[in-house]
């Protein structure tokens, strides 16, 4: 069940006298792991974890580095909470990256790790892309991959960056026991470069096997599973590589526009297609790659992924989000008022980011459009779409393409300024602010 503090209300009694006994003193806890942004290799989002969803407020917050062009999801592991966020160089300061651990409860600082520092100031960031596995946390920066223990020592860093100028774009390892997998960071601006993808010995760091795609550019984030690693590249198709060997075992062409997800014996695709517009989400047979289903789905962000939970697929489209069956793509329900029927004085609400589901909740992020723009954490039934709760992130601050993560009694974003939200549900409200003990 959700948080159990929500219980207290209802032993409450009106009056004055009681109000004490409403205030709880519980401290909350972080029970349950969120490893990476999407939770897992296969990108499925999913946790049974139930977390916080109604009366949403500020537990902690820490400010950190602006991170520039990177919106920087959290991860969790054993009650420890993992933070990367970066600077760029600036006239009287060197820019750099960093990862930081803190105890995911309180929010008190246990170690900072530098990563890097540089005097140069353009596309110089950390990536989206830190994984815990253990006892090790895996993340790119401009010097390459890197791995670090869980006490923040650097154990040995991957160069696999091109030549040319670095993107500050996510790209999540797929990480098993035997072989870390990863490709090329940011050659789309370099014609003289092959795209690349590598598996790395997790113990040395050392190169195991490469597999260099000539003809292909603009690859997007890997999906793994436990024996394969599927590569998608931008509007030219997927192929999949043994995870083991990096053997090539097949390819689909087909204009994709994203991370495919895997799901039992499915891989879920988003595609455009250029000539006429259309966003479409398909749904392949992992084996032979026949086509079970393809449904339009509204223009998206191409790097807003799909999340699948007890059947449904959840995903963003048209600044809104939807439900969709698993078997057929049909969809179950819509979030947000469909494209172009917003009514009139109502803000604008736009969810553009990746969703993830824990418990019976689905987790999206997205800002509210008023005299500016407003970041919140929305949170709605997985089910039915009603919404549950959201949380306001503040005034031009937003989550951007990050995702949360989500434990029992908090759920954790990170901002477009770098800073930290973690967010739990409150006991007792009075005028609109939370009291506790």
């Amino acid at each position: 069940m959700p948080s159990t503090r929500r219980s207290i209300l209802a032993t409450c009694t009106t009056g004055i006298g009681a109000l004490a006994g409403c205030i709880s003193t519980e401290k909350p806890t972080a029970d349950g792991n969120w490893p990476r942004r999407t939770l897992n290799n296969s990108h499925s989002g999913y946790s049974t974890t139930e977390g916080p969803t109604t009366d949403l407020h500020t537990v902690w917050h820490r400010e950190r580095l602006r991170s520039g062009g990177v919106d920087p999801s959290p991860v969790v592991d054993d009650g420890v909470l993992y933070f990367a966020y970066s600077q760029e160089s600036r006239s009287d300061e060197r820019g750099g990256a960093w990862i930081e651990a803190f105890d995911a409860a309180t929010g008190d600082s246990r170690w900072t790790t530098e990563l890097f520092r540089t005097d140069e100031f353009h596309y110089f960031y950390h990536s989206d892309s830190t994984v815990v596995d253990g006892d090790r946390i895996i993340l790119q920066t401009k010097p390459g991959l890197t791995m670090l223990t869980t006490d923040g020592e650097v154990q040995w860093t991957f160069d696999n960056l091109s030549r040319g100028q670095q993107l500050p774009d996510a790209v999540t390892p797929v990480v098993t026991d035997d072989v870390v997998v990863t490709g090329t960071y940011s050659t789309v601006v370099d014609d003289h470069q092959d795209e690349t993808v590598y598996g790395i010995d997790p113990a040395t760091g050392d190169e195991r096997w490469s597999v260099p795609f000539p003809e292909r550019t603009s690859m997007w984030q890997l999906a793994g599973t436990d024996d394969m690693v599927y590569v998608p590249f931008s509007h030219d198709g997927l192929a999949a590589l043994d995870l083991a060997t990096g053997e090539e075992r097949w390819r689909w062409e087909g204009p994709i526009t994203g991370t495919p997800t895997v799901v039992n014996d499915l891989l879920l695709v988003p595609l455009w297609h250029q000539d006429d517009d259309q966003h479409t989400l398909v749904a392949l047979d992992r084996d032979d790659r026949s086509l079970r289903w393809q449904r339009s789905i509204g223009p998206r962000w191409s790097d807003a992924g799909v999340t699948v939970a007890d059947g449904l697929i959840y995903h963003a489209a048209a600044f809104g989000l939807e439900a969709r069956r698993l078997e057929t793509g049909e969809r179950v329900w819509r979030f947000g008022p469909d494209e172009g029927k917003r009514p009139q004085g109502e803000p604008q609400v736009d969810l553009v980011s990746t969703p993830v589901v824990s418990g019976d909740a689905v987790y999206a992020t997205g800002w509210i459009q008023r005299d500016t723009m407003y970041g919140h954490l929305f949170v709605v039934d997985a089910a039915t779409g009603a919404e549950f709760g959201r949380a306001e992130l503040g005034r031009n601050e937003d989550a951007g393409k990050g995702t949360p993560a989500v434990t029992s009694d908090l759920v954790f974003l990170g901002s477009n300024r770098g800073n930290l939200h973690a967010f739990g549900e409150c006991s007792f409200e009075v005028a609109g602010r939370c009291l506790v003990g």
